[in-house]
Formats: C-alpha cells, sequence, structure tokens
C-alpha cells in the first residue's frame, strides 16, 4: 500500500507549486498534451499522486521526466491550477528527494540559502585554484591566514562528497524506476532498441517538437532555430561538445595553445551553440514570451546566467590565446570561468543540472517499457 503524506500539497508550494488543489480532475490536460500517451498519462495522474500524498509514486514516476515544460496544459487549464508549473516543482522535488544529504531540499525551498550556498562554495573554490599557483603573491596572502594543506585537503573533500551525492542520487532514481517491474512483460523492449530511440531523442528533439507544434501555439509560424526545442538541443549539445573538447584538451594537448587544436575547434563550436541556446533561454524568460516563460524559478536563472557565463568568459580566453595576451585581467577572467565551470560540476547533483542525468534515464526507462504508443 502506497504511503499517504497529508502534507504534500503545503510541501510542494514550496519547490513551486501554485494552487493546483484548484484542480477538479477533468483531464484537459492531459488532453491537450502532445507527449502523453497510452502509457505515460500525465500531468492529471501525478496531480491526483499529490493531491493523496503520495510521495513514492511521484519519486519512481518517469512520466514526471517526460514533460517538457511546454505550458500548454497551464494555458487550457479553466481552473488555472498551473499543471505546468506543478510539474516543475515535482522535479525539483524529484532531485531534493533523490539526493542524500538533504542540501537540495534547502537550495530549491529557499532563495536566500540557495544564494548564500553559492557564494560561500565560490569563496572555497577560490581559495582552492590558489593552490594550484601557490607561489602567487594572492596565495601567499591567503595561505598566512589558512594553510594550504587545510585548503587543498577540503577542496578535494568537497569535490568526492559532491559526486559521491550524485552516484547516490543516480542510483536512487534507477532504484525506484526498477522497483515495482513486471517481470513477465511479454512485450518487452529489448535494451538496444530502449537506447537507440534515446538516442534518437537526444539527437533530435523528436518529442520536444511536439510541444512547439500546437495549432495554436505562439511557435507555429516561428522559424526552428529560435523554438525552444531547438533552444534547448542547442544548451545541451554545446555542454556535451564542450565536455568532450576539454577532456580531449586534458588527455591529448600539451601545454602548446594553438587555437587549430581539434579539442580547441570542437570547444569553439560547442562554445557558440551553447552562448546562442542560452542567451535565447534567458532573453524569453526576461521578456516573459509565453505563458511558460512567466515563472521561473531562481534555479533556472542560475543554471542558465552559469552557462552564459562560462561561454562567455571561454570566448575571452580564447581571444587572448590567438593574441597571446597573457595579462592580469585575462588572469582574473580565466578564474572567473574556472570558478564557474567548476560551481556547475560541483552544484550538480543539488540543482537543476541534476536533470542532464535523470531525463535520460527516465526516457530510457519509458522506451523500455511495454506499449509506449500515442493516446
Amino acid at each position: 500500500m502506497a504511503k499517504i503524506y497529508p502534507g504534500f500539497a503545503e510541501e510542494i508550494k514550496k519547490y513551486g507549486a501554485k494552487d493546483f488543489s484548484a484542480c477538479y480532475n477533468c483531464g484537459n490536460c492531459t488532453a491537450v498534451c502532445g507527449l502523453t500517451d497510452k502509457n505515460a498519462n500525465f500531468p492529471r495522474m501525478l496531480i491526483r499522486y499529490g493531491m493523496l500524498g503520495q510521495q513514492e509514486e511521484i519519486l519512481k514516476s518517469k512520466e514526471l521526466w517526460l514533460c517538457y515544460a511546454c505550458g500548454e496544459c497551464s494555458l487550457n487549464c479553466p481552473r488555472q491550477a498551473a499543471p505546468g508549473d506543478y510539474m516543475s516543482a515535482l522535479r525539483r522535488y524529484a532531485i531534493a528527494g533523490y539526493e542524500p544529504t538533504g542540501l537540495t531540499k534547502l537550495i530549491f525551498k529557499s532563495n536566500p540559502f540557495s544564494i548564500f550556498i553559492t557564494v560561500i562554495l565560490a569563496v572555497v573554490l577560490s581559495f582552492f585554484l590558489l593552490t594550484i599557483k601557490p607561489d602567487a603573491e594572492v596565495s601567499r596572502w591567503i595561505f598566512n591566514i589558512f594553510p594550504y594543506n587545510v585548503i587543498h585537503t577540503m577542496g578535494l573533500v568537497i569535490f568526492s562528497l559532491t559526486g559521491l551525492s550524485m552516484v547516490i542520487g543516480v542510483f536512487n532514481l534507477v532504484r525506484k524506476f526498477t522497483k515495482d517491474k513486471v517481470k513477465a512483460d511479454k512485450k518487452k523492449v529489448s535494451v538496444w532498441s530502449s537506447i537507440k530511440n534515446l538516442m534518437n531523442e537526444l539527437a533530435t528533439m523528436k518529442r520536444y517538437k511536439t510541444c512547439d507544434s500546437e495549432e495554436e501555439s505562439h511557435w507555429k509560424t516561428k522559424s526552428e532555430i529560435v523554438k525552444p526545442w531547438f533552444v534547448h538541443w542547442m544548451i545541451m549539445w554545446g555542454f556535451i561538445g564542450l565536455l568532450v573538447a576539454t577532456t580531449l584538451d586534458f588527455i591529448l594537448k600539451d601545454p602548446a595553445t594553438s587555437i587549430w587544436l581539434p579539442s580547441r575547434i570542437i570547444g569553439t563550436l560547442a562554445g557558440l551553440m551553447m552562448m546562442y541556446g542560452s542567451s535565447f533561454a534567458i532573453y524569453y524568460r526576461i521578456i516573459k514570451v509565453t505563458r511558460s516563460y512567466k515563472t521561473t524559478n531562481l534555479a533556472d536563472w542560475m543554471l542558465l546566467i552559469f552557462l552564459w557565463i562560462a561561454g562567455l568568459t571561454g570566448f575571452w580566453l580564447e581571444v587572448s590565446v590567438g593574441f597571446a595576451s597573457d595579462n592580469f585581467f585575462n588572469q582574473i577572467v580565466f578564474m572567473l570561468h574556472i570558478l564557474v565551470s567548476m560551481e556547475m560540476v560541483l552544484l550538480f547533483a543539488f540543482s537543476k543540472f541534476a536533470h542532464a542525468f535523470y531525463r535520460p534515464l527516465a526516457l530510457y526507462f519509458y522506451f523500455n517499457s511495454a506499449e509506449v504508443g500515442k493516446k
């Protein structure tokens, strides 16, 4: 029997949900959603879980991650229950529920605490980065107050704990997704077929495109390159490209700084993609272009701003390398670039960024389930 939590409605509001109790279960949200099918009845099903306080059902729901927050359901809700905002709040709730330390709950539920922990982490990281060049004047000044070994060890401990939190979070998600798996499923989809469907979705955003193509949608007459699916696609593949470039840079590159190295070319193209996507995503939120962009959580802002700063500082450094410019200001930009990039990595398990792992996993298990088809 599923456990029921009567105070769940008030709890989920702290994650950004509106008064979803106004819902009278008409099913209009599910009917207008282009992503629902006979195996994925949302948002209606998840609203019902929320009203009953069935936390476990929510945390093990793949459907939670199938939503791309297009806002169509909220636009067509006759009770103004904002099911789209509710789905976004549930994803934040789930990220906090998978993460073992409880820190994510505090970050998502309290904006002041979120800002506080981000600033504190930035300070600690700044000190840690100084241990890379211990002979610098600023480093020597800092080490007179805080010993080198203490700062270096603290940095390693933080990196280890955050990495462990992410691993445990992914394990918790997979465990919940497979907990009630039906073993005697005659229509089981093969692992290879599931992976192929997942890669196709990541490569084309085929499902996300459905969100942008509704008959009455604002995006119906817009160019593909400005639609939300393409903006999201550019951010995702831009980040993946930068991750690949950084890995190649670390493994293959000697200390030379030629801009024509393969890793540099990949990094430049990926950086352009990420800057393009994050710039449009920020712009849409500033002007509130459609219903889905009218309400933006601090977690959304922080992720986009961090990505944008990382991209901008990265290009600044590319230019400085091209002109062989190594001055104090460029060193500051380099420190800022490393700081922002490292903070994103460290906050991975505790921020919206975690969906970069959770959504693909949910999509895999969704494609791996039986009878995936249109409603």
